[in-house]
C-alpha cells in the first residue's frame, strides 16, 4: 500500500467513525450500508489510483432506463464526475470513480469520496423508485449548436 492510500483509510476511518478500515492482501476494502448502499474501493498501484464502485440498482425491463443512464453520463452531468456502467450478465448498475490519491490533498479526496456517496444514494434512490433523478442528472436537450 501506498502512503496516500492508508492515509486515506486512516481519514475515511476518522469521518466515517468507522474504526480500523483497512484494504485487504488484494488491495480492497467493502463497505456496506444495509439496505441503503455497498460499495468496494480498491487501491491500484499504479498509477496510484484508487477505484470505488457502488452498485445502485439494476436495468429492469423499463426501455427508457438505459437512455437515461447514458444522458446521465453525457458529459458527467448526471453523475457529477463519477460514471454509471452496466454489468454485463446481470444488468447490474454501478456507479464508478477514480481518485489519483497523490495528486490531490486529503482533504479533497474525503470531499470526493463524500460526493461520490451521495451521488451513489441519489442513484440508488431514484433506481428504487423513491426519488426523482436529481436536477443535476439530466444534460441539456441539445449540447451541439450549429
Amino acid at each position: 500500500m501506498s502512503q496516500a492510500s492508508e492515509q486515506f483509510l486512516k481519514n475515511l476511518s476518522v469521518v466515517m467513525s468507522l474504526p480500523g478500515l483497512t484494504f485487504n492482501e488484494d488491495r480492497v476494502c467493502c463497505l456496506s450500508d444495509p439496505g441503503a448502499l455497498d460499495l468496494q474501493m480498491e487501491w491500484i498501484p499504479e498509477p496510484g489510483r484508487l477505484m470505488v464502485i457502488a452498485a445502485v440498482g439494476t436495468l429492469g425491463d423499463d426501455p427508457k432506463l438505459l437512455r437515461t443512464l447514458l444522458s446521465a453520463n453525457f458529459l458527467f452531468a448526471g453523475t457529477r464526475g463519477e460514471s454509471l456502467s452496466l454489468e454485463s450478465g446481470t444488468d447490474r448498475i454501478f456507479l464508478c470513480a477514480g481518485f489519483d490519491l497523490d495528486e490531490i490533498s486529503e482533504q479533497h479526496a474525503i470531499d470526493l469520496f463524500t460526493r461520490f456517496i451521495d451521488t451513489a444514494r441519489q442513484w440508488v434512490g431514484f433506481l428504487s423508485g423513491q426519488l426523482v433523478p436529481p436536477e443535476h442528472a439530466m444534460p441539456p436537450s441539445s449540447f451541439i449548436r450549429v
